[in-house]
């Protein structure tokens, strides 16, 4: 299955312009609103110029616009296509030279590499071979593999995914340590001060009956 990303690139490549615009303006990874638009306006500008130029429209400026903008978006595509490709081939040539060397060990049994050699000269160089198939891996990192799934094309619409910004999380305001609690506020007893009031007027009316 061709994917849509390709029939642009191709296009660009033989300056096919209403294509590539006809195809790209609807993309929505990989390409803002505003850069889609003005494919869009580009790609109106081709079919419909006398209705643009009627309406005042720069009409060669506007598909200068949207060519500049279908061929930067075909140039990131390619880019990022052959990136893929290297590290599915890098990952292959990996496996490749890690079999090679997983079989280096049958040396000996090929005459042409083992004739003349005792016993005991072939365990010398089979020693040798297992340090330099040691070396071997260690530089190259052969251990180092690429997913099974990683080593698949992507399809179209997963091969320009934008990150999208993430939110800003509001934290709660951090408590001060020195800050003591606010003491909660004691409320007057009434009480008290009724009683006393009480207290002394009964004093009164005794005193007031005594001497009646």
């Amino acid at each position: 299955m061709i994917k849509k990303s390709d029939i642009v690139r191709e296009a660009v490549r033989e300056q096919d312009w209403k294509k590539a615009l006809q195809i790209a303006k609807d993309f929505h990874i990989g390409v803002t609103q505003e850069q889609r638009s003005k494919m869009a306006r580009a790609y109106e500008c081709i079919v419909h110029p006398d209705f643009y130029q009627q309406i005042g429209v720069d009409i060669p400026e506007a598909i200068e616009q949207g060519k500049a903008i279908v061929k930067e978006y075909a140039e990131s595509a390619r880019r990022k296509n052959t990136m893929m490709k290297w590290d599915v081939k890098h990952d292959k040539a990996k496996r490749i030279i890690d079999a090679f060397l997983d079989n280096a060990g049958y040396w000996q049994e090929r005459e042409d590499l083992s004739a003349g050699l005792t016993d005991e000269d072939k365990e010398l160089v089979h020693a040798e071979v297992e340090l330099m198939i040691a070396s071997i891996r260690k530089r190259y990192k052969l251990q180092e593999r690429l997913p099974e799934q990683a080593a698949q094309i992507q399809p179209e619409e997963a091969e320009a995914v934008i990150p999208t910004e993430k939110a800003e999380e509001t934290l709660p305001e951090p408590v001060s340590e020195d800050k003591e609690p606010e003491k909660t506020k004691r409320t007057r007893k009434a009480s008290t001060g009724e009683k006393k009031t009480t207290s002394r007027r009964k004093k009164k009316e005794i005193q007031e009956e005594e001497q009646a």
